[in-house]
């Protein structure tokens, strides 16, 4: 494994970040070492002979700049090629996806262009384009972690309308597919080099889950004999702030992880998480006090003024869980001449 010099990066903030699934991917997929570790597992072996990842950079994601402002992808990594002449790098488009996106691999399509397109600019700022320039190869990574699998195209021309004759001349770009709902929870990629891409990617993709701090539990623990490595106990705080604010069960559990992760790295978040899931519960419970208060009250006004309410009409008031309907619902008592006419606002 890869390790650090403790003075290279200071001990982060134990400040809680609010990390949604984008935030997070991203800041733990710019991380050099992270990504390095990926490449090894999602790349092809044979293609991976060729590239000097010890030289990969992550491409900056500037608002000022023209090309790129708004417009690509969530991360896109620069590669050296080993053994070349010519000056071209490779290049890795990632794109993260927690949703089911069908149109994916249109949207890399673009941002494939964008890369070629930067760089093919620099040669022909910089004056003649030279006949033997070749522009740099591309490669698109779907990484999704959705609550299913992925079920959208990955080749580009699966999206044009098909006609006779047509298929050898539409655009033909290809897409990486790395779908971690595909992998059992054994299963899940590692590199031996980089331990903390296990973490990241079984928190990528036990996020919706019941069991999520039972699983982020059991990886930490293998994680702590090397805890003092602080590329990790960074990756462990980020992944901390990603379950707590993003995580769909992370209350269910929170104590146990909350114990695991700040015996290995300090964290402050415990008091303040529980007031504010306390203060969602206090909304919520005052939210159906008002429901409830308002079904009996339109209840009461349609017995006071029909004597007997069907029983069908009574369930469908019962069934109401909006406090501005129900409102509308108790002014009708009042306008209706009938039980019929105000069960049409049922």
């Amino acid at each position: 494994m890869q390790t650090s010099n403790p003075s290279d990066k200071p001990e982060p903030s134990t400040e809680l970040r609010k990390l949604t699934h984008d935030g997070f991917f991203v800041n733990t997929f710019e991380m050099k070492r992270l990504a390095k570790g990926f490449l090894r597992v999602v790349l092809p072996g044979d293609l991976r002979e060729h590239l000097d990842l010890d030289g990969l950079t992550i491409e900056p994601r500037h608002k000022t700049d023209d090309v790129f402002r708004d417009r690509i992808s969530d991360v896109v990594y620069r590669v050296p090629i080993m053994g070349t002449e010519h000056h071209v790098d490779f290049f890795v488009i990632c794109e993260h996806k927690s949703g089911n996106d069908l149109w994916t691999i249109f949207q890399l399509w673009v941002y494939v262009y964008l890369v070629i397109q930067k760089e093919y600019r620099k040669v022909a700022d910089a004056g003649t384009v030279p006949a033997d320039y070749r522009l740099p190869p591309v490669i698109a990574v779907i990484l999704h972690h959705g609550e299913s699998r992925f079920t959208g195209k990955t080749e580009l021309s699966e999206l044009f309308l098909k006609l006779p004759g047509i298929e050898k001349y539409l655009p033909k770009l290809q897409a990486v597919l790395f779908d971690l709902n595909a992998f059992e929870d054994d299963d899940v990629p590692e590199d031996p080099e980089v331990p903390e891409l296990k973490l990241v990617l079984t928190a990528l993709k036990v996020v919706f889950r019941k069991d999520v701090s039972t699983k982020i539990t059991e990886i930490l623990e293998e994680l702590k004999p090397i805890s003092d490595d602080p590329i990790i106990r960074d990756i462990i705080r980020t992944v901390w702030h990603y379950l707590v604010y993003s995580a769909s069960y992370t209350e269910r559990d929170y104590g146990i992880l909350y114990e695991t992760i700040n015996n290995i790295v300090e964290i402050e978040t415990m008091p303040t998480m529980l007031e504010k899931w306390s203060a969602e519960r206090k909304t919520v419970w005052e939210a159906n006090a008002v429901v409830k208060d308002r079904i009996e009250m339109v209840l009461t006004a349609l017995r006071k003024k029909f004597k007997n309410v069907p029983g069908d009409i009574e369930e469908a008031v019962l069934a109401r869980t909006d406090a501005v309907a129900l409102k509308s619902l108790l002014e009708h008592v009042f306008d209706c001449n009938t039980l019929d006419e105000f069960a049409t606002m049922l």
